[in-house]
């Protein structure tokens, strides 16, 4: 049986795959701080962080940090295409993980700028907290 974050993190990937503004995004399941010019715009979902509370004897609450990460090269109007970018997977992704049977909200949207080398290199990181009850110890 699939781990729930191993699953949750390739529904999403598959679901942003097949979107009409993300599906032409370079997909990556991690990166190294430099990426060069030529990989970019890239995409990428991860699952850094867990909070567990145990909420009956038989089961707890599982609060799972995803964090889905756009890179992009652009212009002076880098910031208004992540600011695009960052409404569209928002809708994406609440839409697919409601289709996983997991409650999830938007927590936080940051953008990052650079603008040090000859084109301005542009992330988007929004975090997302899943909740979900599962049963303890987690069967798989």
């Amino acid at each position: 049986m699939t781990h729930y974050r191993t699953a949750m993190r390739a529904g999403l990937r598959a679901a942003l795959a097949a979107h009409p503004v993300f599906g032409g995004l370079r997909q990556m399941s991690a990166w190294a701080q430099d990426i060069d010019a030529e990989s970019l715009p890239i995409l990428s979902v991860v699952t850094p962080r867990e909070v567990k509370d145990l909420d009956a004897f038989d089961r707890a609450l599982r609060e799972t940090t995803l964090v889905v990460i756009v890179k992009r090269l652009g212009a002076d109007t880098l910031e208004d295409q992540l600011d695009e970018d960052s409404a569209g997977l928002e809708r994406a992704c609440l839409a697919t993980l409601e289709t996983l049977a997991v409650e999830a909200e938007l927590q936080s949207t940051d953008v990052q700028l650079d603008g040090k080398g000859e084109q301005r290199l542009g992330t988007l990181i929004m975090t997302f907290r899943v909740r979900q009850w599962l049963p303890d110890p987690l069967q798989l």
